[in-house]
Order: structure tokens, then C-alpha cells, then sequence
């Protein structure tokens, strides 16, 4: 009796689904939970995109369908391709500068329970608007991915998830930036942000370094 090719025994199709319990970007020593919410707030060039991407990066490398709510359309596609992300793995759901859109896109997103990480970006909209988003949402995105592979990553200007989020860091850039380069045309070589954990409310800030290289070719 021949078989299909396109069925899978339940066996296999359960090993392919298996994920790591953690996400761990090495570059930064970050390790992310699965089924989770994580917040990264902070000013803007606080480097919140940079982890953001580098988190979008590893997951669509190994083959994960992640998703973008690009709140206030500040995506740029060959930005996060230059990261390594591989743009065939990710929905992008551009929404505008309307909060209301945001919110319900990434109420659909977290429902599907298929996505490796959901990156709801909520840089650029008004902080009066967000802070009176109500808490329960917050938990009820919590409760929806819980048990599944689905990590929820929140970036914003300040915190806006409360004790919703199961980890939570605030990002601040100390110094200057080092750049290389003249005029018009500069590149950016190296920033130092100081990063804190929400979490852990007697822990002191972690310093750590962004180093920025890019060749042509």
C-alpha cells in the first residue's frame, strides 16, 4: 500500500515540534524564556532594536515563523535582513501609529500559538495613550502563550507591562557614541549601555558593550 509523503507519524511531527525551553543570545549573555513575556524599555538608540533583531535573527536561522506588530511602521526590512534575519520566516503587520490596530494584531498573533517570538514594538506611539492601556491585557497575553513556544517581546520607551512580564529590563546609554568616519557619512563603531533588570529589584546595573562592524560585499 503506498503512503502519502505529505504524512507524518505523530511521533516525528512531535519531534519536530520540540523547542528549546530558552532563547539564548550570546553576543549579549541574554536568555529569554519560551511562553513568556519579555520587556525592554528604554530611551531611543538604547539599543532595544538591536536585541530585538538579533532575537528574530536566531529564531527565523532555524527555520521559526516569527512575527513583527510594527506599531508606528519603524521596520526596516533591509535593516533586520543586514542582521541575519531571514525575512521569508516573518510577518510584518504595519499598522500605523494606531494603537488600537497594535493591540489587536498581537491579540491574533498570540492566539495562533505557532510563532516563535512576537516582537510588539511599541516605540514611537504617545505615552499617555499606552499608559492607559489596561493591565488585563498584559495577562491575558501571558496566559495565552503559556505552555506553548511563543515568547512575547515588548519594546517600548518606558515599562508598560507591569508584573505581567516575566522578565523585564531597562536600558540606558551611558557616554557618547564612537564613531568613525567624516562628514556626512559616519559609522556607527560602538556604544555602552547600562542594562537593568526589573526583576531583580536589589540588582545593580549590568554594563555591557555594542560593538557595530559592517563590511561590503
Amino acid at each position: 500500500m503506498a503512503h502519502l509523503s505529505l504524512v507524518k507519524l505523530a511521533s516525528r511531527l512531535q519531534e519536530e515540534q520540540k523547542h528549546f525551553d530558552e532563547v539564548v543570545l550570546e553576543f549579549s549573555a541574554f536568555a529569554f524564556t519560551r511562553g513568556a513575556v519579555v520587556e525592554i524599555s528604554g530611551a531611543a538608540s538604547s539599543g532595544k532594536t538591536a536585541i530585538a533583531l538579533s532575537l528574530l535573527a536566531k529564531l527565523t536561522a532555524h527555520g521559526e515563523v516569527c512575527a513583527v506588530v510594527d506599531s508606528s511602521n519603524g521596520f526596516d526590512p533591509r535593516s533586520a535582513e543586514t542582521s541575519g534575519v531571514v525575512l521569508e520566516n516573518l510577518l510584518w503587520v504595519r499598522c500605523g501609529g494606531d494603537i488600537e490596530k497594535a493591540f489587536m494584531a498581537a491579540d491574533h498573533l498570540v492566539q495562533a500559538k505557532g510563532f516563535g517570538a512576537i516582537w510588539l514594538n511599541l516605540g514611537g506611539l504617545p505615552l499617555q495613550k499606552l499608559r492607559m492601556v489596561p493591565k488585563t491585557y498584559w495577562y491575558r497575553y501571558r496566559t495565552r502563550i503559556k505552555e506553548t513556544p511563543t515568547l512575547l517581546f515588548v519594546t517600548a520607551n518606558e515599562p508598560v507591562t507591569g508584573s505581567a512580564s516575566q522578565q523585564a529590563f531597562t536600558f540606558e546609554r551611558k557616554d557618547r557614541a564612537k564613531w568613525s568616519g567624516k562628514g556626512r557619512f559616519k559609522l556607527l563603531r560602538e556604544i555602552n549601555i547600562d542594562m537593568t533588570s526589573r526583576k531583580q529589584f536589589y540588582g545593580i546595573p549590568l554594563q555591557t558593550t555594542i560593538e557595530a562592524d559592517h563590511t561590503n560585499g
